[in-house]
């Protein structure tokens, strides 16, 4: 029990350091003053899918999420395209109960779950499907947003 207590902590405060480098590189404008250093845009590019590279691998090697992995068939590219697809769609800056919607949805089981169970397409639906994360992280819930056999 004490070791999945200390994992937790040690998950969060990981989820808490790379939230805080995805957000430092994850504005498109360079600032004057980097412009000044001689650091360019495209520094600041590669830096950003570095990072995005470390959450997906991050969720990859969650423990909690192996069965949602192999449920649903996710690799590197799809859970990827998962996260570009919630930034994309109106999560990008979003934060709720002190998680990063779009970074904290993928790392943990109960929302990568819900989000890979349904395919939406309809534009309306991926709002909705928006909604109840943003709901699911700002009123602190744990358990699973749909029921699936496993």
């Amino acid at each position: 029990m004490f070791k999945e207590i200390f994992r937790s902590f040690k998950k969060s405060k990981n989820i808490k350091r790379i939230t805080k480098e995805y957000l430092k590189y994850s504005n498109s404008l360079q600032s004057i003053s980097d412009f000044t250093k001689g650091i360019r845009i495209t520094d600041y590019y590669d830096k950003k899918e570095k990072i995005i590279n470390e959450i997906i691998d991050l969720a990859l090697t969650e423990p909690n999420n192996k069965p949602v992995i192999k449920k649903f068939n996710l690799d590197k590219e799809k859970i990827k395209k998962i996260f570009e697809d919630l930034e994309y769609t109106g999560l990008v800056g979003q934060f709720a109960g002190g998680h990063y919607i779009s970074i904290s949805s993928i790392l943990y089981p109960q929302t990568l779950e819900f989000i890979a169970y349904k395919e939406r397409n309809e534009e309306m639906e991926k709002y909705d499907m928006i909604n109840r994360l943003t709901d699911y992280f700002k009123n602190g819930e744990t358990g699973n947003i749909i029921e699936i056999d496993y």
